[in-house]
């Protein structure tokens, strides 16, 4: 059963009151992983074990269109598809409340809210590592084999988690760093008028 929501990407986050929670505690980005871990390894569990033929064909065809998207150039086309994807296996999950709590989801991350996705997919190696990790939780869902499908959406949410973690850590050296070279010129410009 799968219930069309209300929300789309055209709703502003400003309009949601997690939305406006998320923004104001950026920490909340590792909550929300959190809760991602735990939704995508019980959907692509219960998906490999309820999924109609029908949505077989449909996690199918997200799961080319998320191969076709990751060989262009087009980062929001390969968002777009990756979407579409992990929604098919909501869906399939035959589970109304967590589909319509991960469109929603989906909605704000669609609008950064979490984190910013395309610096997120514009690291090295992230574009390669994250269609690896599909095709995993894609041939699970297909082999209906409901272990390997959790394991394997539970690490995909893992590994973006750790290389979030990185990324923010990176961050923070890259402004130290800068401050102190914002000082050093200061110094420099100091030593130089004295």
């Amino acid at each position: 059963m799968s219930l069309e929501t209300p929300t789309s990407p055209d709703v502003k986050s400003a309009d949601v009151p997690l939305a406006v929670l998320l923004k104001s505690h950026p920490e909340t980005a590792f909550d929300y992983l959190e809760f991602r871990f735990i939704a995508a390894g019980m959907s692509a569990q219960m998906a490999a074990e309820r999924a109609t033929e029908k949505e077989r064909a449909h996690i199918t065809r997200a799961f080319e269109t998320v191969a076709a998207a990751a060989e262009g150039t087009d980062i929001m086309a390969e968002q777009e598809a990756d979407r579409e994807f992990h929604l098919s296996i909501y869906a399939a999950s035959h589970n109304a409340v967590m589909e319509h709590v991960m469109r929603n989801i989906f909605v704000m991350l669609h609008q950064d809210v979490f984190y910013d996705r395309a610096k997120f997919h514009g690291r090295d190696g992230v574009r390669e590592l994250l269609m690896r990790q599909h095709k995993a939780i894609y041939d699970a869902i297909m082999a209906r084999d409901p272990d390997r499908a959790r394991k394997a959406a539970e690490n995909h949410v893992l590994y973006i988690r750790d290389t979030l973690q990185e990324s923010l850590i990176a961050e923070q050296r890259s402004a130290v760093a800068q401050r102190r070279r914002g000082r050093a010129n200061l110094v420099q410009l100091g030593d130089s008028e004295g």
